[in-house]
């Protein structure tokens, strides 16, 4: 008995061609494998494509449109403000307070990430040797990682207050200091202290990554470097910081992200001041919208982030396709 193929659509179609395949007269037709894929796949992401829209795009637009319009809050209330053209981000480059606060958040960030490195990188090769309490310590280490940023600020302020901080009867005790230094309410030690408890927060990061870092340096090449005659400078400068060099780049690149829009920790320990001297960036942007309620003139100051995080970005993408680049070449 034969079979009738004169129903059958002319030339071949596979599964995997991408077309749908007639069921037959009237029937509708079936996606095909490849198809039926990518449409599981976009509809798989599509939560997260809706997440990144609401959570991120929707915001960054809608504060880039603030900082071009003169706004106040009632303007805030109907959506709706004058156009202000470039007034709000002349304002920012006229303002004396604003351009502190750049400053404030590039000394801010330069001395934080300086004290980060130092203090994580000297611990990260004390966790390296041998001794005991080493695993009690590396799991103690992460505890200021753990604590929320405004956690961490109430902590600091009752650490260096005037009157009965630990700080002051400590170096009183020691012979350090004779009277109790104000340390939170003087201009010339307010950032610095602000900056102390930065890098106690961040130095765990630090510690980490380049703890495992470490870990990574093969054994082989820092006993030919011994045997070659290398002290323990050399082998650091020569042999490992090389090594781990691509580490180096990107710890030191998320550390920037991260500094560079502290806030909460500034908030609690001094909340901008006294007379402004710790004021940065997202501090006072805070304080022009919902304090001043400058809305417009805040958002352009967090426009400033807004391009460093456009600069970083791409940034962080290089540095890491570099280091992989290099390790795999390394590897083979």
């Amino acid at each position: 008995m034969k079979r009738d193929y004169a129903g059958a659509a002319p030339g071949p179609a596979s599964a995997g061609s991408g077309a749908a395949v007639a069921l037959g007269p009237g029937s509708p037709p079936r996606l095909s494998l490849w198809r039926r894929q990518r449409l599981a796949g976009w509809l798989f992401l599509t939560p997260a494509i809706a997440y990144l829209l609401f959570a991120f795009a929707l915001p960054i637009v809608y504060n880039v449109m603030l900082s071009f319009e003169q706004t106040s809050p009632a303007t805030i209330a109907h959506f709706t403000a004058p156009f202000a053209g470039l007034a709000n981000y002349r304002f920012i480059l006229g303002d004396p307070t604003s351009r502190t606060a750049i400053i404030h958040t590039f000394e801010f960030t330069a001395g934080s990430l300086a004290g980060q490195f130092i203090i994580g990188f000297a611990l990260a090769l004390l966790f390296t040797l041998r001794f005991p309490g080493r695993t009690l310590g590396r799991s103690l280490i992460i505890v200021p990682w753990l604590l929320p940023l405004i956690v961490t600020g109430v902590i600091f302020k009752f650490l260096f207050q005037l009157e009965g901080g630990a700080v002051n009867q400590i170096l009183m005790d020691v012979g350090l200091a004779h009277q109790p230094i104000d340390w939170l309410d003087d201009p010339h030690l307010a950032l610095w202290t602000v900056l102390i408890a930065n890098i106690w927060l961040g130095v765990p990061f630090f510690t980490l990554l380049l703890y495992s870092a470490l870990q990574d340096v093969p054994v082989e090449v820092k006993e030919a470097a011994l045997m070659d005659g290398a002290g323990p400078w050399q082998r650091l400068r020569l042999v490992i910081v090389p090594i781990i060099l691509p580490v180096i780049e990107v710890t030191f690149l998320l550390g920037f992200v991260f500094t560079v829009k502290v806030f909460d920790l500034v908030i609690g320990l001094t909340g901008g001041g006294p007379a402004n001297a710790t004021q940065l960036i997202t501090t006072w942007s805070y304080n022009l919208s919902f304090q001043v309620f400058s809305f417009g003139e805040g958002a352009a100051l967090n426009n400033v982030l807004l391009v460093l995080a456009l600069i970083c970005s791409p940034l962080y993408l290089l540095l890491s396709r570099g280091s992989l680049r290099r390790s795999s070449g390394a590897a083979g």
